[in-house]
């Protein structure tokens, strides 16, 4: 019964510039709903049921849910420093990037979509940028990442 009324509290209080939110589960699988596609969330005896515009359906136990939280979260987990330069050029239309052949760099936005996904066939590769709508970026491959600003 707590549970559901920290739930309902939550939600009450949902800040008005919160975009997604986050269940935190204890079992490692979080989730993120984009609020704009949340359609309801439902108690159904000890599970929480969460259902989405695009008909997209979860339950949960509520013991397996540590918390729900709003907020803006992305999908770029686990970044780890590193001392190596990542980008090695940066210009309005293209980056180079130095991360070995065959690795894979993916391009997120601010909010963590990832809007390019790029397999390297040599050492250092450059890649086009030239469609990608000017912002900032993460850039993402081995571990390591790197801010960009397309302009």
């Amino acid at each position: 019964m707590k549970k559901i009324l920290t739930i309902l509290l939550m939600l009450a209080a949902l800040p008005a510039t919160a975009q997604q939110m986050l269940v935190d589960k204890n079992i490692g699988e979080n989730e993120i709903v984009d609020l704009e596609n949340l359609k309801q969330i439902t108690f159904n005896g000890v599970n929480v049921n969460i259902e989405q515009t695009d008909g997209a359906t979860s339950s949960n136990s509520m013991s397996a849910i540590n918390q729900i939280t709003f907020g803006d979260y992305t999908d770029i987990g686990d970044v780890k420093e590193s001392s190596e330069e990542l980008i090695t050029y940066i210009s309005s239309d293209e980056i180079a990037v130095n991360c070995g052949a065959g690795s894979t760099v993916t391009i997120y936005s601010l909010v963590g979509t990832p809007v390019l996904n790029v397999r390297l066939g040599s050492d250092y590769g450059r890649i086009s940028i030239a469609g990608l709508p000017k912002g900032i970026y993460i850039v993402k491959a081995q571990e390591r990442t790197a801010k960009i600003v397309r302009r």
